[in-house]
């Protein structure tokens, strides 16, 4: 095993497991590809491609290896697992320290930060194996695809029209997804934040409780019929961040 399942969230909060891709997986690689989009799959294969074969599917469901990795994300959220995206590189025979790369998100699930969390991964496992380099090659119009490798300073591009090769170092994608970490990690400490310094959706929320606060301890200073003792447990923890109103909320 190259790294054990674990859970994620997307940009836009949707929660996911990230995992390996497995033999078992040939369903959800199945489902996962009836349900992109014409244009996602010819981005895929540069080249229109109605179904996966057999053949495809034992190739992209294989053991992983030093030579082959493949890891996958799904909702966690549905009754039934529906994968949402897939990434994985095979190392080219002729230039060992190099590996090519393929990354597939689906349509509604673009531009998200999943593609760059998936990347991250499979440049953990290269640099294990002596993989140096990734290259890529990308339809000139699959700007979301473009557009994440753009990030990438030491990327070299050679155009072979209409499609694009791009290399870029491992190293870079070890960058960017400690850069995705280190967000995450802001966001986490923000939740300790106390309720005058928060700004996102639930400021309004946090603000009224602040209020209602203010309002019981003053009932309680004038008739000493009240304590905060006694009070509701969201009254206090007023300044242990936005998820503890949330939970009084419902």
């Amino acid at each position: 095993m190259i790294f054990p399942p674990f859970n994620s969230t997307l940009k836009n909060g949707t929660p996911i497991l990230v995992r390996e891709v497995t033999q078992d997986d040939r369903h959800l690689l199945e489902f996962g590809f009836a349900h992109l989009s014409k244009r996602a799959k010819y981005f895929r294969f540069l080249g229109a491609h109605k179904d996966l074969s057999e053949k495809e599917l034992d190739t992209f469901t294989a053991t992983n290896t030093s030579d082959h990795v493949a890891v996958g994300a799904m909702m966690i959220a549905t009754p039934e697992p529906e994968p949402i995206g897939i990434a994985r590189y095979i190392r080219l025979p002729t230039e060992p320290h190099v590996a090519e790369i393929a990354i597939t998100i689906a349509d509604s699930y673009q531009r998200l930060g999943l593609g760059s969390l998936l990347l991250g991964l499979l440049g953990n496992a290269a640099k294990k194996s002596g993989i140096t380099e990734f290259t890529a090659l990308v339809d000139s119009e699959n700007t979301a695809m473009l557009g994440m490798l753009s990030h990438f300073d030491g990327a070299k591009r050679t155009h072979t029209s209409p499609e694009i090769e791009v290399r870029f170092p491992i190293s870079q994608t070890l960058d960017l997804q400690a850069a995705r970490l280190r967000r995450e990690n802001q966001k986490f400490k923000d939740l300790n934040k106390p309720a005058s310094v928060w700004e996102d959706d639930g400021g309004a929320i946090l603000k009224l409780f602040a209020d209602l606060k203010r309002a019981i301890d003053k009932r309680e200073i004038r008739s000493n019929d009240m304590s905060l003792s006694h009070q509701p447990a969201c009254f206090s923890t007023l300044s242990q961040g936005a998820a503890l109103f949330r939970l009084c909320l419902f």
